[in-house]
């Protein structure tokens, strides 16, 4: 058995052999490391990479020896944290890649110290052993280092620093050095034209030698601070004038020729002390290390912090929602995948709910989306509310939200949290000065300590069990069964053999007989979609044709029934209609007119031939767009009818908008006729509307002679049901029509 920190390469080494005694525990053989009965780490794969990490914890446990002070290497560091779990005790991740080596015996405070169990005092002292000297050193060293980005900014403000301490006393300098310069030329230029003058007056002034002059001085300094002096063609000294204390060094001088005509008799020279202007450079010099260490400051500091809180920033949007400030689906799914991992650790069950909100739309269509972003914001502050510390809320996009609710008594604080959410959101809104009610729905799925439970197959089942209770009315919460995942993947096997059905013309129409009363001649038919699945038989419609809007293949199927539909019609007699059902989903999907207007082309059928079949669906959001959609068709020739009227959303208000071509009354009020006097009475009132309306009648589901004779009574002008016709392939309907 190896110590952790042991060398693995240097296998015949001393050090390498070394045994540590563990009182109940010690090396598992799959790479754990154990003291006593829990392990100092464990592998466990985490996030969607699927990387290795190890979790290691701390939890102070009584009579457990002294805690060693771990330190941390570059792994350690990088380290993300995963949930809490209780006081005083903290989970970490590091990637399991990274050797026993990376710990080491710098003392950290206790705060930062994570493991399992309090470990022996054997085992820090086997750490100092094993752990080679340059193996800390250079960790350390890598620790040390400075961040490149910190390095770059390091440097450019030393730069910066280096640029304005130096250049600032060096242009004083030089400009000090030029000023005084030019001074002197100035100076000697002007003493060797007196000199000249001098000779020429006075001859024998060459005579002189070595003479010195004191310049007359004012309050104790010399009135001229300049040192003259004149020198013979020979080069000795005639005559100098200057101050009594002399010149203070440095001195600068500047000489120019004395001149007798272009005879060259003598120089004169002046010069002067540089050291006022030392001075005051050296002052400058000051003030400018302390500009730039204060440049230096600035640079180093600034571009640092902002890059820091752009970093951040950065971070925090790439981890949160922006409307809502809640974890967003990253997060989430990083967060689940913890959570599953530390429930597998100690043996716990993790509930993941999906939340949708109900009426959500309406509230954006009505009052705008500025009203939708405020109710969102007020759901996420209820739904915080109804939440522990320890679990989590994101959202996931939309009015989609998930929570995951570890560490808690399952199924029934599940259930607990839903019941709370739910009354929670149930509650009125204000927003704006309007009152708001939303509902919400909420699916759960159950992580089992005792099988494995995959992050993303977990919301897969809160997303089927959140589907499920919108399928049942919404407004409820519901758990996930196995069974709704049979069903899943029936509903999946069912879209592939759609898709293929419609791509290699497995699909079919069949045609029902329309009929007038009381004459029963046939008017026309209605087209119905039909469908033989391999291995299923013949599938109802109510069972794909919602696959087909939910996957979006709605708009290929639609689009090829009406273009079948009036491929067949245009080979009956004339006086013949043809009815196509255009479904809710569809008539929202771009594409329908032109989808109609091409039908019609292919096939040269009227356009007063085509009937259209609308549900009260289509209607319900009476959108400016929906009624230029059907003023559209309209104005294309063809005709429009209100297809199971009384049913769903009826409302008078909807023939009123618009101006339908027939009212199809529905089967279920036909099917009762006879039975039930409310049924007659609504089918003499439809029947009624349709007369003052001046628009057609048509009866559904008429089964039996009795049905049709008290539709003759109530004045129904049109009808369709098995008493007339079964709906039947193009073939045998087209001879029923010729026949």
């Amino acid at each position: 058995m190896r110590g952790p920190c042991a060398d693995q390469k240097a296998q015949q080494s001393e050090a390498a052999r070394v045994t540590p005694a563990y009182p109940e525990g010690g090396s598992t053989g799959d790479g754990q490391l154990r003291h006593g009965p829990r392990p100092l780490w464990r592998q466990v794969p985490l996030g969607s990479s699927g990387e290795v990490f190890r979790i290691i914890e701390r939890s102070p446990r009584a009579g457990a020896g002294p805690v060693p002070q771990w330190a941390r290497c570059k792994a350690f560091t990088s380290a993300r944290p995963l949930l809490r779990h209780g006081p005083g005790v903290r989970r970490h991740a590091i990637p399991a890649s990274f050797s026993h080596r990376c710990f080491y015996q710098t003392p950290l405070p206790s705060r930062d110290i994570v493991s399992s169990s309090v470990a022996p005092p054997l085992l820090s002292s086997l750490l100092r052993r094993l752990v080679p000297a340059w193996a800390s050193a250079a960790l350390s060293a890598r620790r040390a280092a400075p961040d490149d980005m910190a390095r770059v900014v390091t440097l450019l403000a030393a730069a910066a620093a280096l640029t304005t301490a130096l250049a600032l006393p060096a242009a004083y300098l030089f400009a000090a050095y030029g000023r005084l310069d030019g001074r002197l030329e100035t100076s000697a230029t002007l003493h060797a034209a007196e000199v000249a003058e001098m000779a020429r007056a006075n001859p024998a002034f060459w005579e002189f030698e070595d003479l010195h002059v004191t310049a007359p001085s004012h309050n104790g300094r010399a009135a001229v601070p300049e040192r003259r002096s004149v020198f013979g063609a020979n080069g000795k000294l005639v005559m100098e004038a200057g101050p009594e204390q002399g010149l203070a060094w440095p001195v600068l001088s500047a000489s120019a020729p004395v001149r007798e005509g272009e005879r060259i008799i003598g120089q004169a020279e002046a010069a002067r002390s540089f050291r006022e202007e030392l001075i005051a450079t050296g002052l400058v010099s000051t003030s400018s290390v302390l500009l730039g260490g204060l440049i230096f400051l600035t640079l180093r500091t600034v571009p640092l912090r902002m890059l820091r809180r752009a970093l951040e920033r950065t971070a925090y949007l790439a981890a949160h929602d922006m409307l809502t400030g809640l974890p967003n689906r990253a997060i989430f799914g990083d967060r689940l995948t913890q959570a599953l991992a530390l429930a597998r650790r100690n043996g716990h069950t993790v509930a993941v709910l999906c939340l949708d909100l109900d009426r959500f739309k309406e509230v954006n269509d009505t009052l705008g989306h500025a009203a939708g972003d405020k109710l969102l914001r007020e759901v996420s502050a209820r739904l915080s509310a109804c939440l522990r510390e320890s679990d989590t809320l994101a959202r996931l996009g939309g009015d989609e939200f998930a929570v995951i609710q570890p560490q808690a008594a399952q199924p029934t604080d599940a259930e607990s949290l839903a019941r709370r959410i739910i009354a929670a959101i149930e509650r009125p809104v204000g927003i704006d000065g309007h009152e708001v009610t939303v509902g919400v729905s909420v699916g759960i799925a159950l992580a089992h300590p005792t099988r494995e439970a995959d992050p993303q197959r977990l919301m897969i089942e809160a997303d089927l069990a959140l589907y499920q209770v919108k399928e049942r009315g919404r407004g409820d919460f519901c758990f996930f069964s196995p069974e709704m995942n049979a069903r899943l993947m029936e509903r999946r096997a069912m879209e592939a053999d759609l898709r293929l059905a419609l791509a290699e013309g497995h699909l079919r129409l069949h045609y029902q007989p329309q009929v007038a009363l009381p004459s029963g001649r046939v008017i026309g038919a209605e087209a119905l979609l039909r469908w033989t699945r391999p291995g299923h038989g013949n599938v109802p419609p109510d069972r794909f044709i919602g696959v087909a809007e939910e996957t979006g293949l709605i708009a290929p199927i639609g689009a090829w029934a009406l273009h079948e539909a009036c491929r067949e019609a245009a080979g009956w007699p004339e006086h013949l209609g043809v009815a196509v059902n255009v479904s809710a989903v569809q008539f929202r999907l771009p594409g329908l007119y032109e989808a109609v207007a091409s039908a019609l082309k292919a096939s040269g059928l009227q356009p007063s031939r085509l009937e259209l079949e609308i549900t009260e669906g289509v209607l319900l959001n009476d959108t400016d767009d929906t009624l230029a959609m059907l003023n559209r068709l309209h104005a294309l020739g063809v005709k429009i009818a209100m297809d199971d009227f009384g049913t769903g959303y009826s409302s008078l208000g909807y023939l009123q908008k618009f101006t339908f071509d027939k009212i199809k009354i529905d089967r279920s009020f036909i099917q009762n006729l006879g039975n039930d006097a409310n049924s007659a009475a609504i089918v003499r009132a439809v029947v009624g509307i349709t007369r003052s309306l001046g628009v057609r009648a048509n009866a559904e589901g008429v089964e039996n002679a009795g049905q049709a004779d008290m539709l003759v009574a109530e004045g129904c002008g049109e009808v369709q049901g098995y008493h007339y016709g079964r709906p039947m392939p193009p073939g045998d309907f087209a001879r029923l029509v010729a026949g």
